[in-house]
């Protein structure tokens, strides 16, 4: 996360479902779009892939689909939380 404070104009993703999103909050700043929903594939088109973007889910699986079907379609500045939410230490979760 560091990495992206120091990254100008990221975007944040979060790729959980709305279910996962209910049980608990995004993190600040980060817009939610649900990597296994057909909204997903759509926006991709209209995203800038140059610009840097951070992803994340519940333990990284999903965000690291994320980046990887996002890399496919030409973006090249991708990072996902490894570990996702479960890996963050207790006093930065928002749940």
């Amino acid at each position: 996360m560091v990495e992206m404070a120091l990254t100008s104009d990221a975007v944040l993703f979060d790729v959980r479902t709305a279910d996962e999103m209910s049980r608990a909050p995004a993190l600040e700043g980060a817009v939610p779009l649900d990597v296994l929903s057909d909204r997903f594939d759509g926006a991709l088109e209209s995203w800038d892939r140059h610009r840097p973007y951070f992803l994340y889910c519940d333990t990284g699986k999903r965000s690291r689909l994320a980046c990887t079907m996002m890399a496919e379609r030409g973006f090249v500045h991708l990072s996902y939380l490894a570990g996702g939410l479960a890996a963050l230490p207790k006093e930065r979760k928002l749940s």
